[in-house]
């Protein structure tokens, strides 16, 4: 077994668990503070579980690293871990209903933005290079986006961001990862 074999089965299961909270969550529409269907919670519950299978994909591209440190195998669990934190936030164990976004907000938003600061960490040490060049600034825009989130405390501004974050993970997942 090679080293990223035996990394890859890790990260596997992390994501895999993180996958099956983020799943089962979806199975359970959550309600705003209205009875209404929460849509901020909604879409950055699915936008979380496209991006987290993208990212379990894009995996395969460490493979052809060859000198793995400890540093760089923590760091790499540590950022998988995160889609399992932001599962759990979104979709707590255990719970029969799924609470509005509005008491999750901060928790979620806070994990979102330390996501959106390793996420660069991770992709120079993978490629060597921060490419394309609006990557940097995206990431940037989602650590601003979590702050201002956490800092107005606003359903519309969630909604808003909820749905730029989707929209923003698409676009990139059918321009980067799929094309580059």
């Amino acid at each position: 077994m090679s080293q990223f074999e035996f990394i890859f089965v890790l990260i596997s299961i992390i994501a895999g668990l993180a996958l099956a909270q983020l799943m089962s969550g979806l199975t359970r529409p959550p309600k705003n503070s209205e009875g209404k269907i929460d849509t901020t919670h909604v879409a950055f519950s699915a936008s979380t579980t496209v991006l987290l299978i993208t990212v379990w994909w894009s995996t395969f591209r460490w493979q052809s690293y060859e000198t793995w440190t400890v540093a760089e195998f923590l760091l790499l669990c540590f950022y998988v871990s995160l889609f399992y934190v932001k599962a759990v936030i979104l979709s707590p164990l255990g719970a029969s209903q799924m609470p509005p976004f509005e008491q999750i907000r901060v928790r979620f938003y806070a994990v979102f933005a330390l996501y959106s600061a390793v996420e660069p960490l991770v992709m120079l040490l993978r490629d060597g290079e921060l490419a394309p060049w609006f990557y940097l600034p995206m990431m940037l825009l989602f650590i601003v986006l979590a702050g201002l989130g956490i800092f107005l405390r606003n359903a519309m501004f969630d909604r808003l961001c909820s749905l730029w974050f989707c929209l923003v993970n698409v676009a990139w997942i059918f321009l980067a990862r799929f094309t580059g």
